[in-house]
């Protein structure tokens, strides 16, 4: 093959990414109205929540307070899945910006784009053939864990920041500013993601401190600074805001089987059989994909021949990022092991351990340094082989036959993302494509709405819980006419602050004391009964489109 240049080969990996995203999105969404397609799901409430922080203060401190969505319950979107980082971008237009606006679509395009430029660039330091990088660079872009994020939750399509942290590990030179930059853009996007970056920061100074390149005096200061910098980021962005909790349960639920790396989950491969999980392993998924299980497989049978070849790739360096990567994986298996559809064993953890536990629930998303550290190493050992040539004849082969094997895949979600309706109207039952209707259409029709969106600046839910039932039309309605709710769909909250707001709504109900500036919606029958007692003639208390309403001084 004739060498291509540097720039022609990143041009080439650009215009893979933009094949890539229409082939799993169809590219309809780009289109910054079109919102169907983040219903249903989490990720319509995390298109609510940006909607009532575009309304909020532009300067304030926290940067991503959100009292309006939530209130006391839960009040920021530091740590909800609204992509802070794009909402921070698009707040300042908010005025010139339609209702229904979405950003997540450009976002997800952003993500295939600097998934592929920035696989590139760090593949040009493993290799200065052009071939490898680009072909390595669409491997890249291809890869499922990364592609399965557009099933929902956008914030962890930022994969790249993984591959941004790697690079930053593996740079001639020890730059802590370079690490602030990348923990804090970090923390503007998602919490697990930073988690991971977290653990290559660390390693990094370790590293370079076993090296003697730098002196235990500076890789202490460093881990100081980073850390302090981190932590008043964190509280500028607003992650330790008024009723909010890091922590929460659920450690061993959502873990990475121990066949991760080669179960496509009945859906990422036709040439592959899927070899079965357990319900909630999905969080873990970090499926290769075909053609790179096959040239792990032929790395794998030249370094039986050759050990030489290992040897020579596992440098010091290589083996601080391998020892990260198995650290964290062990922390995605979790205390109960489990292999196919078998729990294979499981044991107590220590109480402390609770610290990285219950921050980090979704454990399985940390098998994900071990699959990007997999990708590394076998494009290495593939620009060190004596059998180059043989690879460079395979790897556009491979390319091309994975492209194919998941296009399964690739149909599912652009049949989801591109044509929604029509998508669930062929996989749900009437009754469930009947309620999800409710979500494209709004089923507040009555007339008493318009007098509400008027009169009232509150909704308050009694009593409020995380993500009530049927809550999705009422945050919609509240969003566009700039009203208040003390409910929606958060993904921490202080349970404390939720029997402090519990007592709170029993004191007004027991003493009839009701806020004239807010509409109650009773999902309580108890609590109800005794409002319909209490009810005067100019009170409306009726049950309206489906939710039963205390609005006093309506009439």
């Amino acid at each position: 093959m004739n060498q291509l240049s540097s720039n022609t080969s990143r041009l080439l990996v650009f215009v893979f990414s933009i094949f890539a995203f229409l082939y799993f999105t169809g590219g309809s969404i780009l289109d910054f109205s079109y919102i169907e397609w983040l219903s249903p799901g989490d990720s319509q409430y995390h298109w609510i929540n940006w909607q009532f922080f575009r309304e909020s203060p532009f300067f304030q401190i926290p940067i991503f307070k959100n009292y309006n969505y939530g209130m006391d319950l839960s009040s920021s979107i530091a740590l909800n899945d609204s992509l802070p980082i794009m909402a921070l971008i698009f707040k300042p237009f908010s005025n010139l910006l339609p209702f229904d606006f979405q950003y997540f679509g450009f976002w997800i395009f952003i993500c295939f784009v600097l998934q592929g430029q920035l696989s590139f660039f760090m593949l040009e330091r493993i290799t200065k053939n052009q071939w490898i990088c680009l072909f390595a660079s669409a491997f890249f872009i291809l890869s499922p864990p990364f592609l399965w994020r557009l099933w929902g939750h956008y914030s962890l399509m930022g994969h790249w920041l993984i591959i941004l942290a790697i690079i930053v590990y593996y740079r001639p030179h020890f730059s802590l500013r370079i690490w602030i930059f990348t923990i804090i853009l970090t923390a503007l996007v998602n919490a697990y993601i930073l988690a991971i970056v977290l653990t290559l920061f660390f390693m990094d100074i370790a590293f370079r401190f076993s090296s003697k390149e730098i002196s235990q005096k500076l890789a202490l200061s460093s881990l100081l600074k980073g850390f302090t910098s981190l932590l008043l980021s964190l509280y500028i962005f607003g992650y330790f805001v008024n009723g909010l909790r890091l922590g929460s349960g659920g450690y061993s639920l959502y873990r990475a089987n121990l066949n991760t790396f080669f179960n496509d989950n009945g859906t990422w491969s036709s040439l592959i059989p899927n070899i079965g999980s357990i319900p909630n392993d999905y969080e873990g998924f970090a499926f290769l994909g075909f053609g790179m299980i096959v040239l792990l497989v032929l790395i794998l049978i030249e370094i039986i021949i050759d050990k030489r070849l290992l040897f020579k790739s596992m440098n010091k360096k290589n083996l601080f990022f391998l020892a990260a990567s198995l650290i964290l994986f062990a922390f995605a298996v979790t205390n109960k092991i489990t292999f196919g559809t078998t729990i294979l064993f499981e044991f107590e953890l220590p109480s402390f351990f609770s610290i990285f536990t219950k921050p980090l629930r979704s454990s399985g998303r940390m098998a994900w340094l071990l699959f990007y550290c997999i990708y590394f190493f076998i494009f290495l050992i593939i620009s060190r082989s004596r059998k180059l040539k043989l690879y460079l004849f395979l790897l556009p082969i491979l390319l091309a036959i994975q492209v194919l094997d998941m296009g399964n895949a690739a149909s599912i979600f652009r049949s989801k993302i591109s044509d929604t309706k029509k998508y669930y109207a062929s996989t749900v039952g009437p009754e469930t494509l009947e309620t999800l209707n409710t979500l494209w259409h709004s089923p507040l029709t009555s007339p008493e709405w318009e007098t509400i969106k008027i009169k009232y600046n509150k909704i308050i839910y009694v009593y409020p819980v995380n993500r009530p039932e049927n809550a999705y039309p009422l945050l919609y309605f509240a969003a566009k006419n700039k009203i208040s709710t003390n409910f929606g769909y958060f993904s921490r909250y202080n349970s404390s602050k939720k029997k402090e707001i519990f007592n709170k709504i029993n004191k007004i109900i027991e003493t009839n004391n009701y806020d004239k500036t807010s509409v109650y919606i009773f999902r309580d029958q108890i609590a109800w009964q005794k409002v319909l007692k209490n009810c005067k003639s100019t009170d409306l208390c009726n049950e309206i489109d489906g939710y039963k309403i205390f609005a006093m001084g309506f009439y």
